[in-house]
């Protein structure tokens, strides 16, 4: 912000109006936007805020992700490993 309030005290008509429209675009942004569009936006699509295209998951070789967090959500039970020891 600083260097927005040293470009319009400059003596060029020009940049005191680009270093003007900037600093207004960066407090725009940073209380508007941030503070109560994206805030707004996350509530009004719940659950498709977080939606995964299947290319996506395919590169990120996710096979079934509703599995995959069900299955990390649950702990194993007690006294139980999750796999079966080696035999051998």
């Amino acid at each position: 912000m600083l260097g927005f309030v040293s470009m319009s005290t400059s003596s060029q008509t020009d940049l005191k109006f680009l270093a003007t429209g900037l600093g207004a675009g960066v407090v725009v942004d940073a209380l508007f936007v941030r503070c109560l569009l994206v805030p707004a936006m996350v509530a009004l699509f719940g659950r498709a805020n977080w939606w995964l295209p299947a290319p996506v998951a395919r590169l990120l070789l996710i096979r079934d992700p509703a599995a995959h967090s069900a299955h990390a959500a649950q702990p194993p039970a007690p006294g139980r490993p999750e796999t079966a020891p080696a035999r051998g």
